[in-house]
């Protein structure tokens, strides 16, 4: 915790390890005696109450109140640790995902292999835009909002939500693919950022199936679609001209059809 939320007389739950997840015991903030940026306190149980010591802040975790909401994320939080370990999502789903959510233009947006945290109104305004309905929690069954109001999800629960607003918003998502790209490869150019075309090379697949939830396959097949129908058109036109002794310029139309 910051030293100036600390208040004197309080009880804390201290420990040992503030990133390992170690058990937590009750101490008591006795003194803020600023020493190497530490403070007293008492411990008020474990193996040796009454004992007084000099701790850093980051070793009180939060106030004792408030410590089963700790834990209670932290047992959610591990549930989708170990749901993604099993999952195991590719280095493609993952740039797709964080490259979707990015284009939102939301501050937080983005995706790991772990999943994602995001501000729960970050995420709501997301799945508006999307076509979504319901809460952000709804996105997964893992998914929850922790008590700082950050929703948390594995990635597969990232991913609906993804796939949903690349085809709610195919503009939007291309046009950042697009951007990213083309900054990518200008930046490449220059004397000492050639390192810069091989982060490009990493993020293509992942780019690419962005653009297929975006439609944009769908679209090219359209368009040779429509060119195939276009060159029917003309070469009808061509054997119309023919037909009515038009020649020369059933000539010119053919040469054009066929790129001369």
């Amino acid at each position: 915790m910051e030293s100036a939320a600390l208040e004197i007389g309080r009880l804390y739950a201290y420990r040992e390890n503030p990133r390992g997840k170690s058990e937590m015991l009750k101490v008591k903030h006795v003194a803020k005696v600023g020493r190497g940026g530490k403070v007293k306190i008492r411990f008020e149980d474990g193996p040796h109450p009454g004992l007084e010591e000099y701790v850093r802040t980051a070793n009180l975790i939060v106030g004792w109140g408030d410590r089963k909401a700790v834990l209670r994320d932290e047992d959610r939080s591990r549930q989708i640790d170990e749901h993604s370990q099993r999952s195991r999502s590719d280095h493609a789903i993952v740039e797709a995902v964080s490259s979707i959510l990015e284009s939102t233009g939301e501050p937080s947006a983005g995706a790991a292999t772990g999943g994602l945290s995001m501000p729960e109104a970050e995420l709501e305004r997301i799945m508006r835009r999307a076509g979504l309905d319901g809460e952000p929690t709804t996105l997964h069954h893992l998914a929850f909002c922790n008590r700082r109001g950050d929703v948390e999800m594995p990635l597969d629960g990232a991913e609906t939500l993804a796939r949903a607003f690349a085809a709610a918003e195919p503009e939007t998502v291309l046009m950042y693919l697009d951007d990213r790209e083309s900054e990518l490869k200008q930046r490449g150019y220059r004397p000492g950022d050639h390192y810069v075309h091989d982060l490009l090379r990493q993020y293509m697949p992942g780019w690419a199936v962005a653009r297929q939830w975006a439609g944009f396959d769908q679209e090219i097949e359209q368009l040779k679609k429509e060119i195939v129908r276009l060159r029917q058109l003309l070469s009808g036109a061509v054997h119309d001209l023919n037909d009515a002794g038009a020649d020369s310029k059933s000539r010119r139309l053919l040469r054009a059809l066929d790129g001369g």
